[in-house]
């Protein structure tokens, strides 16, 4: 655990060759930090050119929560192979949604005591580009979506609150990104916060996430957050973001109807068990009650078949 002293007290600013052990103490500490080159630039604008297409053929959204001067692209995973590979399975990403989101249980199994372990998958994958006059989203948490409940906490106890988080995300800046443009609006610390407050969140408690292409802001889903306002006559501000969730909860965005087998079966395996075609331990998700990477590799199927999950 990295030592307070070592950090103010403001969220921070760390370079992509900070150690993943002083990230995960910030993202308990203060519920986000951000990355100052997480990703290539080449990468980032390679990504938003395998996304333009669907952003621009947006259909405007029928509610409040997005404005329609902002577009999406979802199910990014089939769009960008660019994405899938630099941001969605960014080492540093990757590690932190190890961190806070593998389960470990145990259960007795007859007379042998076994332990399971559930890792994480993918939530969602969306593009979003807020353009002039977009207004600010409402204050939220993401970890409404599980129905996730919080206790109160002064402060990350690492073994009481092992489980308290059910998902971790990261926006990826695809523009400079300012206040003045929509920067996504944060309250620090407001992971600590329990379900029952009285009094919603106030806007007035943001700072807000600017950064330059290529950035990263990490943010555990239980911190309150929302799109900020554009108030800029001709700038529009790309983010990517994506969520990872506990193996053994629902996805947000259905992965398997969202990128079409052929596209899964082009990526390798790391990335196929990312989406969810793996078994969460010790038994959701099997096909033919076998583990379900075998749907994009049929030779599976006679090397392993059905067993004692």
């Amino acid at each position: 655990m990295a030592p307070l002293s070592k950090y103010g007290p403001d969220v921070q600013r760390v370079s992509a060759e900070t150690p993943v052990e002083d990230i995960i103490y910030l993202l308990k500490r203060d519920g986000g930090v951000f990355i100052r080159g997480l990703i290539n630039v080449e990468d980032v604008d390679k990504a938003y050119d395998e996304c333009r297409h669907r952003l621009e053929n947006d259909v405007e959204w029928n509610g409040s929560f997005f404005p329609k001067e902002t577009q999406r692209a979802p199910g990014l995973i089939g769009l960008s192979p660019t994405y899938a590979k630099t941001q969605m399975m960014n080492p540093i990403y990757q590690k932190v949604c190890d961190h806070f989101l593998t389960t470990r249980s145990w259960f007795w199994w007859g007379n042998e005591k076994k332990e399971s372990v559930s890792k994480p998958y993918v939530h969602s994958c969306v593009a979003m580009r807020i353009g002039p006059g977009g207004k600010a989203q409402p204050l939220h948490r993401d970890d409404y979506i599980s129905h996730n409940h919080h206790q109160e906490i002064d402060s990350w106890d690492d073994e009481l609150d092992r489980n308290r988080e059910t998902a971790v995300g990261l926006f990826v800046a695809g523009s400079k990104v300012t206040k003045e443009n929509g920067g996504t609006q944060f309250i620090p610390r407001s992971h600590l916060w329990g379900t029952n407050r009285t009094s919603p969140p106030d806007v007035n408690d943001c700072i807000f996430a600017e950064m330059d292409k290529g950035d990263g802001f990490l943010m555990l889903a239980s911190a309150y957050h929302g799109g900020g306002n554009n108030v800029t006559a001709d700038e529009e501000r790309m983010v990517f973001a994506t969520f990872a969730i506990r193996g053994y909860l629902r996805q947000e965005e259905n992965q398997f109807l969202a990128v079409s087998q052929d596209i899964a079966k082009g990526y390798d395996r790391p990335i196929q068990v990312f989406m969810g075609y793996s078994m969460s331990d010790p038994a959701c998700g099997w096909v033919e009650e076998m583990d379900p990477l075998f749907v994009l590799h049929p030779e599976l199927a006679r090397e392993a078949g059905p067993k004692d999950f």
